[in-house]
């Protein structure tokens, strides 16, 4: 009798499952897209500023010694490698069309991605942030010898707090919200493409 009354109720549950709106659901997945692609260009263009700023100190300033050179270079490079990698993302982004001929490989798609940026957000952001952080470190040397120690001391420690803030709160919070996104997107997506393999 109770294996009889827990199909009756998966057979309800079924019978009220409410249709998925796949128009709804695909204008929510090309929002979220968009929204995405637009984070992405936002911290690019931010990005591209800023190695912008770095250049000109480079050039501008004339500099004693060689570790405040070779700290802008390291803060450069590590600029670069965001951009490169920010317009990798863009281009899966934009070349990731693949919705309406293969369901179930954009899907898998979706789910490398998520991967990929999950991989960025971690361990590539660990190697990047300790580049970072040997690149200023070189380029406060000199500021010791022109500003004096308890200035750089106070620049060094909010530097430090700054990045335990955006590793610890920041970045955690933008790794959490984006990975609820890409679970909502692959969800939907998921009940749609089952909901078209019933109907079949």
């Amino acid at each position: 009798m109770k294996d009889f009354d827990s199909l009756v109720g998966i057979w309800n549950e079924q019978k009220t499952a409410p249709k998925l709106d796949y128009k709804e659901i695909i204008t929510q997945y090309k929002k979220s897209r968009n929204k995405l692609s637009s984070k992405i260009l936002t911290e690019l263009l931010a990005m591209v500023i800023a190695m912008f700023v770095i250049a000109y100190l480079a050039f501008k300033i004339d500099f004693e010694l060689w570790t405040s050179y070779f700290g802008l270079v390291t803060i450069f490079g590590c600029g670069a490698y965001f951009t490169i990698i920010q317009i990798i993302n863009l281009k899966r982004i934009n070349n990731s069309n693949t919705l309406f001929d293969k369901p179930q490989g954009h899907i898998a798609f979706i789910k490398k991605f998520r991967k990929q940026r999950y991989t960025q957000h971690t361990r590539n952001y660990n190697v990047y942030t300790l580049a970072l952080s040997l690149g200023t470190g070189l380029f406060f040397i000199e500021m010791v010898y022109k500003l004096g120690s308890l200035y750089v001391i106070i620049v060094a420690c909010a530097t430090l707090a700054w990045f335990a803030i955006y590793y610890f709160y920041f970045l955690r919070n933008y790794i959490r919200k984006e990975d609820e996104k890409f679970q909502e997107m692959i969800d939907d997506l998921e009940r749609l493409d089952k909901q078209f393999k019933d109907l079949d």
